[in-house]
């Protein structure tokens, strides 16, 4: 049989409310304090048989998930102990009893010293959360060294457990412990597990300089990588000092990094849909980071993390989304003035690309591109509803919900978020709140909720014109060769769909949403020339005006538009390009010409067909791309299985 055990000595926890299956001990030697006296049993365990240590603070939390649970760890014949989620270094962990005052730091000093003499390996210390212990049996050897290094380190007994642990090279398992907690109780950020704290171990004065302190540490344990051993900062909320990983609760950190210049380039991947590329070029002043649901193969610098546990309850498991919250709220995983560079799992990185990524980022705080063809709204929608991303009522869903707040449809500017340049501080966070909430809502793309998040917010965003010129393969063939797998196309349209079927379709979405966004132009789309149409999104800061298109942009023109009459009014100055077919589309003289080659425009891309109230809706530019978007990612008989 298991014993179930925890100690309330002092009546430290009034009225404690333990299962009737928990052993409560509240007699125990007196060693001169209360708190140093509780440990005593818990270190030592007077049990041979199997046992599961719990703090008292906690008990009243168990329920039969929890003895079920313990029962399946008791059984697999390993000690098993939670890890942290703070994750502390050796570092870290001294300067958190030394600033909360539960350890004089000379102690700590002399702990460290005498600890320094020993095999033990600093590098490798375990960050233990010593709340719950599973013991499958009792091993003396490791309980009297954890009590031999407790009595010389204070009250706290999370340095002493990983002292044991490595000098007497136990065998044991570790688990994180909101992966444990979570199937009993609510271990989220503001769960009750967290929130059930009891007692005061403050012993010692608080006033101590901590950098100090910890520069006399290094001297001793030969930690001085500062960046990588000693992770500090300020909580918002409390205003406490905070050491070690932030995690998902990161957004409450204010944290101080001495090396705020470097560069974090970072990615998502979940349900194993991108490979790692091989072929990457690593720069060796840039971090890093990658993060994952576990479900990636780790290779290369790349430092994986794992995505907060409390996004998988805000996207329903969807891995697609739980992907893009990385992307969508660096805010909440990274320090106030890191420098992110944001880029898609399964691109190759280049020596170029990350030197334009360190020039950008040294120029302005906030970097997107635009997207080439400057989708319309409607574009926007097509295109995921028409390639299958999303089903009808989900691109419903998110044109409703955008109609009811202060955004204008008519003003979508279409970006291209495959990379994002950003420099994290507290004036981004509302826009990406902003953005994740409305990502979350119908549609899994995030084209539309960012530029929702920018017109609802008035964050000053750079924007890159020409994909081109960040000195990465976008758009070939072997660009995304590291993509495992596409993500779930949560439309209704199959292989025995056909391209009409799915235009038609389009078109009477269209018809749909057109009362609601209020779009009643039809807009056409012309290659520009320098010095033709102005950019009011750019401003020129030698000429400190408005800037202009780059030359060979794609660009929507407002001026175009559908009169009552059925006739057009078409901007000077175009360049004459070819359709499809070969037949020429420039500036024409009479609103009857023009409407002549909008026909012509619209017979090219296959819209010739469509029933006549259909041809007034819109005309697209990508027709002909789209068309074999389409072909190949929805009507394909070969589609990878997803």
């Amino acid at each position: 049989m298991t014993i179930y055990y925890t100690i309330n000595t002092n009546n430290y926890i009034e009225n404690l409310q333990a299962p009737d299956w928990v052993q409560v001990i509240t007699e125990v030697e007196d060693l001169g304090d209360p708190i140093r006296s509780s440990r005593k049993d818990k270190i030592l365990c007077p049990f041979d048989e199997p046992s599961v240590y719990i703090d008292a603070s906690k008990v009243h939390l168990l329920n039969d998930d929890f003895k079920k649970l313990s029962e399946e760890i008791i059984s697999k014949g390993e000690y098993t102990y939670m890890e942290h989620p703070h994750k502390h270094t050796y570092l870290e962990e001294c300067a958190e009893y030394v600033s909360r005052g539960w350890v004089d730091p000379d102690d700590i000093l002399k702990f460290t010293i005498e600890l320094q003499e020993t095999d033990f390996n600093f590098e490798k210390y375990f960050s233990p959360l010593c709340t719950i212990i599973w013991r499958p049996c009792n091993d003396t050897k490791f309980n009297e060294m954890w009590w031999e290094w407790y009595n010389k380190g204070g009250v706290r007994d999370q340095l002493s457990f990983s002292v044991a642990c490595q000098l007497t090279q136990q065998k044991y398992e570790t688990v994180y412990s909101r992966d444990i907690i979570n199937q009993f109780s609510d271990a989220s950020p503001n769960g009750e597990w967290w929130n059930n704290k009891c007692g005061d171990y403050t012993y010692h004065n608080q006033d101590v300089d901590i950098v100090e302190f910890v520069d006399l540490l290094t001297e001793v344990t030969g930690l001085f990588d500062w960046k990588e051993y000693f992770r500090t900062g300020i909580d918002r909320i409390s205003g406490q000092p905070f050491y070690g990983d932030a995690a998902s609760y990161s957004y409450a950190i204010e944290w101080h990094d001495p090396e705020k210049d470097q560069i974090v380039i970072y990615t998502s991947i979940t349900n194993w849909y991108d490979t790692i590329p091989d072929d990457m070029y690593y720069d060796s002043s840039v971090k890093y980071v990658c993060f994952t649901d576990g479900k990636v193969e780790k290779k290369g610098p790349w430092e994986f993390r794992d995505i907060p546990d409390f996004v998988y309850d805000e996207v329903d498991g969807d891995p697609r989304r739980l992907s893009a919250f990385a992307k969508i709220c660096p805010h909440k995983l990274f320090p106030n003035g890191t420098k992110t560079v944001w880029l898609d799992g399964c691109y190759v990185h280049t020596k170029e690309w990350v030197d334009n990524s360190k020039k950008i980022l040294k120029e302005v705080p906030l970097t997107h591109m635009l997207h080439p063809h400057r989708f319309t709204f409607h574009n926007e929608i097509m295109e995921g509803f028409g390639a299958n991303f999303n089903s009808r009522e989900e691109m419903l869903e998110l044109v409703n919900a955008l109609s009811k707040v202060d955004y204008d449809f008519k003003k979508y500017f279409s970006p291209v978020l495959t990379c994002i340049w950003r420099q994290v501080d507290r004036d981004m966070a509302e826009f990406h709140d902003i953005w994740w909430k409305y990502s979350k809502i119908g549609s899994n793309r995030d084209q539309i909720s960012f530029d929702c998040a920018r017109q609802l917010t008035d964050l000053t965003w750079s924007r890159i014109h020409n994909w081109e010129t960040i000195g990465l393969d976008l758009t070939s063939s072997t660009s995304k060769s590291a993509r495992n797998k596409r993500h779930p196309q949560a439309g209704h349209f199959t292989t025995n769909s056909t391209y009409n079927d799915i235009l038609k379709e389009c078109y009477d979405l269209l018809k749909e949403i057109r009362p609601i966004t209020g779009i009643e132009d039809e807009h056409q789309i012309w290659r520009v020339k320098w010095n033709e149409v102005r950019d009011n999104n750019v401003w020129d800061m030698r000429t400190d005006t408005i800037g202009w298109l780059p030359e060979g942009d794609w660009w929507y023109d407002p001026t175009t538009i559908k009169t009552a009459t059925g006739k057009y009014s078409i901007q000077d100055k175009i360049q004459i390009i070819k359709d499809l077919n070969g037949f020429q589309i420039g500036n024409q003289s009479s609103n009857k010409t023009n409407s002549f080659w909008v026909r012509r425009l619209k017979r090219s891309l296959g819209l010739i067909d469509l029933p006549p109230e259909l041809h007034d809706m819109h005309v697209w530019d990508w027709g002909w791309s789209f068309k074999e978007y389409v072909t190949k990612n929805v009507l394909n008989p070969s589609l990878p299985k997803t």
